[in-house]
């Protein structure tokens, strides 16, 4: 048995008490409710009691039935959880590494606030709800045992330096773009900005 320093060892005892099992889904399941109706005003105005209390009850709800073991098989929203959010962190480290190389190369974020993030916020979208619901099993039958998450990596990376070099080569263009695909991202756009 290898020898474990302390620092192992105290990950280990916090696995085994169920770090990731119970505490971090239920403080991250809390956390966004939490923000969620902070944000929103569901409640009212100042009802920050109100929030915390419905947040901690449905994060609750949603762990308990998990560490009880009381959810069917597939539809446990801890275990997808747990599942996809690795998968959705190298996509994020993924997508600042980009901005990184754009940043080192001297390209500007012009397109922030432009039709491209809502592209990208489209984009991303897209990569979540793939990633939870592989996790969740939804795409078994959609593709074979050909695609592993080392596929789906590497079309992430590509992905990402196709556009690191898209950005690094394109000519500055000053003509008014129009067309039915042109109105879509625009309204995208506009949509992932708060819809001016």
């Amino acid at each position: 048995m290898p020898a474990y320093g302390v620092t192992q060892r105290f990950l280990i005892w916090l696995e085994y008490a169920g770090l990731t099992d119970a505490i971090l889904p239920f403080l991250l399941i809390f956390t966004v409710i939490f923000a969620v109706f902070q944000k929103t005003n569901i409640f009212g105005e100042n009802k920050k009691n109100m929030n915390v209390m419905v947040a901690l009850f449905m994060s609750l709800l949603t762990v308990v039935p998990h560490v009880m073991g009381r959810y069917p098989a597939n539809a446990d929203p801890v275990l997808i959880m747990n599942q996809a959010l690795p998968n959705i962190s190298v996509l994020v480290v993924a997508i600042i590494m980009g901005l990184l190389l754009i940043g080192i190369f001297g390209g500007r974020a012009s397109w922030i606030g432009g039709t491209f993030s809502g592209v990208i916020a489209l984009l991303a979208f897209v990569s979540i709800l793939y990633f939870f619901g592989s996790a969740a099993g939804w795409w078994n039958n959609i593709h074979g045992n050909w695609w592993s998450s080392d596929v789906t990596v590497a079309i992430i990376v590509i992905l990402i330096f196709a556009l690191v070099i898209w950005f690094i080569t394109k000519e500055e263009s000053t003509a008014q773009q129009t067309g039915a695909l042109t109105n879509i991202m625009d309204e995208v756009g506009n949509f992932f900005k708060g819809g001016k």
